[in-house]
C-alpha cells in the first residue's frame, strides 16, 4: 500500500477566489511549521535532554542546518545513537517511524510552500488552483504538465494531516521525557 504523502491529488474543481486557496496554504504552512517545532524538540531531548531549551547551543546549530530532509537525517542520527545507550526505551521505533513521516510528508509541504494560485479559465471555468511553478522540475513532467492541482479542500486536508503529525511528535517526545526521566536520571 502506498504511503499517504505519496498521493498528489488532482482537484477537478478549483476555488472561485485565489483568497481562499492563499488561507489554505497559510493555515498548512503553520501546521507543517509545528511539525519543524516538534522534530527540533526531540532533537533537543536526545542531545540535551529537555525538551526545547531555545537558548541552548545545541538548538542554534540545529537550526542552521538548511533542508527540512537534512535536518530530519540529523536527528534520526542523534536518535538513533542515543537509544544505543537507552536500549530499553519503548518510544525509539515509534520516534523513529514519525521521523519517516516528516521526511514523506515533507514533499508535499514542499508542493505547498512552492506552488503558485493559477486560475484555470477554460471553456468551464474551473477556477483557481494551487499548482507547481513553470520552473518547477519535481511538479512538472518532462512536456512540462503539472503533477498536482489542489483546491482549498485538499490543501487543508494536509494541513490536517501535518497537525495531527505534530500531535503525535508531541506525544511521543513527552513520553520519551517522562521515560528518560524515570529511567534514566
Amino acid at each position: 500500500m502506498p504511503n499517504p504523502w505519496d498521493e498528489r491529488p488532482w482537484a477537478a474543481v478549483g476555488e472561485k477566489s485565489e483568497n481562499d486557496i492563499f488561507v489554505a496554504v497559510g493555515k498548512a504552512l503553520s501546521h507543517w511549521e509545528l511539525v519543524e517545532h516538534a522534530v527540533a524538540g526531540l532533537f533537543t531531548l536526545v542531545t540535551v535532554g529537555t525538551y526545547f531549551a531555545p537558548s541552548a547551543p545545541v538548538l542554534r546549530a540545529y537550526s542552521s542546518v538548511g533542508s527540512t530532509g537534512t535536518r530530519i537525517q540529523l536527528v534520526r542520527a542523534a536518535l538513533e545513537g542515543r537509544l544505543l545507550e537507552w536500549k530499553n526505551c519503548p518510544l525509539g521505533g515509534n520516534a523513529l517511524s514519525l521521523l519517516n513521516e516528516c521526511g514523506g510528508w515533507s514533499a508535499r509541504r514542499n508542493d505547498i510552500a512552492h506552488g503558485l494560485a493559477d486560475r484555470f479559465a477554460d471553456e468551464y471555468d474551473r477556477g483557481w488552483f494551487l499548482i507547481p511553478g513553470i520552473y518547477s522540475k519535481r511538479g512538472r513532467n518532462e512536456q512540462g504538465k503539472v503533477d498536482y492541482r489542489y483546491n482549498a479542500k485538499i490543501v487543508d486536508e494536509f494541513g490536517a494531516r501535518f497537525l495531527d503529525l505534530h500531535n503525535r511528535l508531541n506525544e511521543t517526545i513527552s513520553a520519551m521525557g517522562e521515560w528518560r526521566r524515570i529511567a534514566v536520571g
